[in-house]
């Protein structure tokens, strides 16, 4: 199998092969494969200073071959590139030579490429013609790469907020529906949603957004010193929920738990108690009718441990940072049929003048935040 990094330089090279002459053409390959060898702590970064020289370089009608370089690279090499191709088209304006727009589009169009690479191909096209955004965002709501999907969505919502202004309620339904469907941003989807439910349709934002609402909750446990999330209590040796255990202040059992907040909070003051220097334990199911990759998404305002299947998969060690859509974010193996999912969330002495919360929101959804629901979801 050709690597996806090595198939893209050959497929471009091909299409474009008499551009430069092959002795530059390789030296362009060589240093874009050291500038993506470019590693944490400086590792490399003397050969990729002089590996950007070249690629700073590069004829301005090679720009989608160092676009291509981006594919797969990490964040600190697609800087470099971003860097050189930002030097290329300054220089390239100062000599008067236009933009190679024909394989740009060709680049923006194949949706394989790194989410970045097409949002800066689309940036420099825009820039050379004004049109691009309305020939190419009407068909971006659905778009693979997050800025574009949000630009594209954003003109949905706008051209929809128009038809509300004017009265013209069934177009402008259409048009927030589409919007609802297609925004991954919380902002876009909040706004969607309003819209609708003030057009009279009934709008489940939490199964929209792969929000787990049931749960079963036991606690509290102590958290004195802040030293309760490494103790390992009972839950997190089995889960039986006929147990009884010792807790913080007496015996404790689970207790079943829906949250009805169309956010997914699952509030533990309301399910456990209202308590200080605790732990408090979420679990729940989750069924898949086969065996993926998933992302688990959480908000938390306090520290936490996530296990799956018995696994940890998530620990927040900080606390009082803040609660935000989305915040923590871990990739997780889901396996065919039931998986548990378990949540440890402590609960400390707050700072002065911050409420007493004791509280999480956790969604399911695939990399592109589009919701992935249980099987046996209620």
């Amino acid at each position: 199998m050709i690597p996806r990094f090595a198939a893209t330089i050959t497929a471009l090279s091909v299409v474009m092969p008499t551009v430069v002459h092959s002795a530059e053409s390789e030296d362009l390959k060589s240093a874009i494969h050291t500038i993506r060898q470019v590693g944490p702590e400086g590792k490399g970064s003397a050969e990729a200073a002089r590996a950007w020289k070249v690629l700073a370089k590069t004829p301005i009608e090679q720009l989608p071959l160092l676009l291509a370089g981006m594919d797969g690279a990490t964040p600190l090499a697609r800087n470099w590139i971003r860097a050189a191709v930002d030097e290329i088209v300054d220089r390239a304006e100062r000599g008067k030579k236009p933009l190679p727009t024909t394989a740009l589009t060709r680049f923006l169009a194949d949706v394989s490429h790194d989410p970045q690479a097409r949002r800066l191909a689309f940036d420099l096209l825009v820039q050379q013609d004004k049109t691009v955004n309305d020939r190419f965002l009407p068909k971006m709501v659905n778009d693979p790469s997050p800025e574009l999907r949000r630009d594209a969505v954003r003109r949905v919502l706008d051209d929809a907020e128009k038809l509300f202004g004017a009265e013209k309620k069934a177009e402008a339904r259409s048009l927030f529906q589409q919007a609802f469907a297609a925004a991954r941003d919380k902002d876009q989807i909040d706004k969607a949603a309003k819209r609708l439910k003030d057009l009279g349709q009934a709008i489940d934002l939490a199964k929209h957004l792969g929000f787990i609402l049931d749960w079963k909750l036991i606690g509290p446990f102590a958290n004195v010193e802040q030293k309760g999330v490494e103790m390992p209590y009972p839950p997190e040796k089995a889960l039986d929920f006929k147990a009884e255990y010792d807790g913080k202040a007496g015996k404790v059992r689970w207790k079943d738990y829906v949250s009805k907040d169309e956010n997914g909070i699952v509030d533990l003051n309301i399910g456990v108690g209202q308590h200080i220097e605790a732990v408090g334990y979420a679990a729940t199911e989750f069924t898949s009718p086969a065996a993926r990759d998933v992302e688990v998404r959480i908000g938390c305002y306090t520290v936490f441990k996530l296990w799956v299947n018995g696994e940890l998969a998530l620990h927040r060690g900080d606390a009082y940072t803040g609660m935000q859509f989305d915040h923590y974010r871990t990739k997780i193996r889901l396996r065919e049929g039931r998986n548990r999912l378990l949540m440890k969330v402590c609960t400390d002495v707050p700072q002065p003048g911050l409420p007493k919360l004791w509280r999480f929101q956790l969604r399911v959804c695939d990399a592109g935040g589009a919701a992935v629901l249980s099987t046996t979801r209620p």
